[in-house]
């Protein structure tokens, strides 16, 4: 199935099929709530709702990042974002169209308890099995290890 929106957020593309949702959509913080609530319905169709607040606190702080720091607010720029079920674990992908950035220079770093900056990727650490980023960091995958 392929629904596609063009409103005052933008483009709003979903796909989904029997294990996979797919959603391209416009650089807005707006459509952050958009992502989450599709992928709310997908992790509740296919019985993994157990997984719903992982999941959707990670993509709410990997999209924040990548409309934010990415895209640099620009809304004429797309946000690819794509979870799949797989019989194991869950993977969630979430690509911007921003030049990138070094990943290996905070990869170590924690950030302090009133930082402003870097919560992310330490939530991401806490809630993910494992995570990477590609080698031009504007493409990050989180991977969950099915809770039964």
């Amino acid at each position: 199935m392929i629904d596609m929106a063009m409103t005052e957020t933008g483009k709003f593309q979903v796909s989904c099929d029997k294990n996979i949702l797919d959603i391209v959509f416009s650089s807005s913080l707006e459509n952050i709530d958009r992502v989450d609530k599709e992928t709310k319905k997908f992790l509740n169709q296919i019985g993994l709702e157990q997984n719903t607040f992982t999941i959707c606190l990670g993509l709410r702080e990997a999209l924040t990042n990548a409309i934010k720091h990415g895209h640099h607010f620009d809304f004429n720029k797309k946000v690819h974002f794509s979870l799949r079920a797989l019989d194991d674990r869950l993977i969630m992908e979430i690509e911007d169209q921003g030049e990138g950035f070094d990943w290996r220079a905070i990869h170590a770093r924690q950030p302090g308890l009133t930082s402003e900056h870097g919560r992310g990727l330490a939530i991401i650490r806490q809630f993910f099995s494992k995570y990477s980023f590609n080698e031009r960091g504007n493409k990050i995958v989180l991977i969950k290890d099915r809770v039964p």
